[in-house]
């Protein structure tokens, strides 16, 4: 029998806990709790969704200490993992993100392009505190960080704790889309097997193998030539979501040598999604509107009830399994795949080293073993160079207060180019996040 863990959430008031619930209930075999602690400095959030969750955890863990808490030192004190999912100025901040670079016909997106630089400046602030928080605790516990925008994230903890080694910063993009080739092959996702590489949100797939000793690549090549992409609960998502899909059908009817990560429709076709753009309802309100609304509704029904029967119970969460999933690999030293995010080194001979790369590769109880996938053609090594050079001087203007690196680091940004409107949605962005970051 497995031993029990006990894991710590972190950014618990996000809409998104639920559904993690819903997975550490579904793998509780595979990845027994002993307890969990939900934390978050926003007890007005959680208070929305501790009936459900106490509920749900009695029911189907009843086994499971549940704690709820705002302190720092009770959240850390005696953990195994952190699952982190902060989200820094939450929705409000978001709107924003996305709001202000449409003021000058610029991608409004949570984590590419202005709104993803603005969103990592925050972000950055709070994680490098979060993990010193963590390691006043234990140099042991396990950091499994899904905080946005990731890419920035991870390369800003790398720079400040290059030593440290029990961090691991994940993506359920990836996995996500494996999900929704699965659904178009019409096999278990469980048995596909991707090459990939990249870096975050800013990948390609370049294999897709099954462990039944198949290629399913050049079948899935040519159905996304062939017929429209959609994610694999298309009936779920609003028309954007859609619309971010079949842009993969694009991109591939100019590139079809690898099948690209959504992501990069934000890069390649941004004047287009700007022109279908709303500057005054983004995906912060539509997300206000639909997931948190719903989740809201649902958890209101466990005030003041004992019984779950009347009660949809969250499942199905691709970022939840996800992240149960790592952890149960690293808490039993599985070895399992997954696509990750890791410090080049030579994962890829001809990248820059200091990268943080995303490639396929196993996780065990040392943390991450990612595949070397070799050299990258001129193309891909080209744009990948341009995203991490933005990257580094957004990490760099973080941590130095640099104005400089900020207006450099959007201007690399292949969804800006301009260094006039550089200029000016960085000093709207910096108005606007004056309570979070200032730059000299």
């Amino acid at each position: 029998m497995r031993s029990s863990n006990i894991i710590t959430i972190t950014g618990a008031g996000s809409a998104r806990t639920p559904a993690l619930v819903g997975s550490l209930v579904k793998l509780k075999e595979r990845f027994p709790l002993k307890k969990v602690i939900f934390y978050d400095i926003d007890s007005e959030r959680t208070s929305k969704m501790e009936d459900y969750i106490r509920l749900v955890l009695k029911t189907y863990s009843p086994e499971t200490e549940v704690v709820f808490t705002i302190d720092p030192d009770t959240a850390y004190e005696n953990t195994d993992f952190v699952f982190c999912q902060m989200r820094v100025g939450k929705n409000e901040m978001r709107s924003l993100d996305e709001k202000i670079p449409l003021k000058y016909d610029l991608v409004g997106q949570e984590t590419c392009g202005p709104g993803g630089f603005s969103y990592g400046m925050r972000s950055l602030g709070a994680m490098i505190e979060m993990v010193n928080q963590v390691r006043k605790h234990s140099k042991d516990t396990w950091i499994l960080n899904y905080t946005n925008p990731a890419a920035i994230v991870a390369l800003g903890l790398d720079k400040v704790f290059p030593e440290d080694k029990r961090i691991l910063n994940l993506c359920d993009q990836p996995y996500s889309l494996m999900r929704s080739f699965a659904k178009i092959l019409g096999v278990e996702q469980s048995i596909l097997r991707a090459t990939y590489f990249g870096l975050n949100h800013f990948g390609w797939f370049t294999e897709l193998k099954g462990t039944d000793g198949k290629d399913y690549y050049e079948t899935l090549k040519t159905y996304l030539r062939d017929y429209d992409f959609k994610p694999y609960n298309a009936e779920q998502r609003s028309k954007s979501w859609l619309d971010t899909y079949l842009r993969v059908n694009k991109y591939m009817n100019f590139f079809d040598e690898y099948i690209p990560t959504t992501y990069l429709q934000y890069y390649f076709f941004s004047e287009e999604i700007v022109s279908e753009s709303d500057p005054n309802y983004t995906r912060a309100d539509e997300a206000k509107d639909s997931r948190e609304k719903e989740v809201w509704e649902i958890c209101s029904k466990a005030v003041g009830t004992d019984s779950v029967d009347d009660i949809e119970i969250i499942t199905n969460s691709v970022f939840g399994d996800l992240m149960v999933e790592l952890a149960e690999s690293i808490a039993y030293d599985l070895h399992n795949e997954f696509i990750l995010m890791s410090r080049n080194n030579d994962i890829i001979p001809n990248f820059s080293k200091d990268a943080i790369v995303e490639v396929s590769g196993t996780v065990g109880k040392n943390g991450a073993n990612p595949y070397k996938y070799g050299d990258i053609k001129p193309f891909y090594k080209g744009l990948m160079e341009g995203q991490h050079a933005y990257e580094l001087l957004t990490v760099e203007a973080f941590l130095e207060k640099d104005y400089t690196k900020a207006l450099q680091a959007l201007t690399l940004n292949r969804t800006v180019v301009n260094p006039e409107k550089a200029k000016a949605v960085l000093d709207d962005l910096m108005e606007a996040n004056k309570d979070y970051w200032y730059l000299s």
